[in-house]
């Protein structure tokens, strides 16, 4: 039926695991941030989200991993893991499978797995702006941790593929991508960032310029840590948001939350309005 919205967010696992880390001004800025795409989402009325995040060692590891994959579920377990609900997500298989045929006939690398492990890269964005999780969700992850890692230009691609598909079926469709921006994972630059990437990044998000973003390198993307290639989800979900002709809108801009050690970030994609309201 239609491209109904779009949005992107970290996922910093610290926002529900740990929130007494941050200072209270910045927790309830990013609680804020959650609530306002909460309320775009419900706006919206999808009958149907599909999640973009990264894998994080939870459903595969090595070369096993895929490029991008999606589950074709009747449900998906969440991770336990930082407090987050422990729920089984509706899914959409007839969505979802036809969302790989439709890859397939386009040429994309999307494999299909018959369920994954939602951890807090998908499962604490739902619990922030869907905590009911009454509405199926199509889940896809991206390989950004066993290089080689699929190209930037690939995830504006699957956001093309993901608005050609909506178009063609009878869902009000949204997307959420999550992850990034800049942090380090796992190696002597734990809790480290770097403000200058998240603004550059950000800055081309808003100003919508693809071309840009598609030709971002890996060593470009490496200036903002190992974690930052999760930048991915979010451009599959501008890729897929300019195809509608949808308006990007900062809802929030935090440069950096001590304690959590990360900038807070996050867009929702629009019929109308083209505002930077962050912090």
């Amino acid at each position: 039926m239609t491209f109904v919205a779009s949005f992107a967010t970290v996922h910093a696992p610290f926002i529900a695991g740990l929130p007494e880390l941050a200072p209270p001004d910045k927790r309830d800025a990013v609680d804020g941030g959650f609530a306002r795409l909460g309320e775009e989402l419900d706006r919206a009325s999808p009958d149907v989200i599909i999640t973009i995040s990264s894998e994080h060692i939870t459903n595969f590891v090595g070369d096993e991993t895929p490029a991008w994959c999606v589950s074709v579920a009747a449900t998906n377990p969440t991770q336990p893991e930082f407090g987050l609900p422990n729920r089984r997500v509706p899914g959409h298989p007839d969505f979802a499978r036809g969302l790989v045929a439709a890859a397939g006939e386009a040429g994309f690398p999307l494999e299909a797995t018959d369920e994954l492990y939602l951890d807090h890269g998908t499962n604490l964005p739902l619990s922030f702006v869907r905590p009911d999780y009454d509405i199926p969700v199509v889940p896809v992850i991206v390989n950004t941790v066993w290089k080689p890692f699929p190209s930037v230009a690939s995830a504006d691609d699957l956001g093309s593929l993901l608005y050609r598909y909506a178009a063609g079926r009878d869902e009000r469709v949204a997307v959420i991508g999550t992850g990034g921006i800049s942090h380090w994972v796992g190696n002597r630059n734990h809790g480290q960032m770097n403000g200058e990437f998240d603004e550059r990044f950000i800055d081309l998000v808003m100003t919508g310029d693809r071309d840009a973003l598609r030709a971002m390198t890996d060593s470009e993307i490496d200036e903002g840590g190992d974690g930052a290639h999760e930048i991915r989800a979010w451009i599959t979900a501008a890729g897929a948001a300019a195809d509608a002709g949808l308006h990007p809108e900062l809802v929030l801009g935090v440069p950096h939350v001590p304690g959590w050690n990360v900038g807070v970030y996050q867009i929702t994609w629009t019929a109308s309005g083209n505002h930077r309201n962050g912090e």
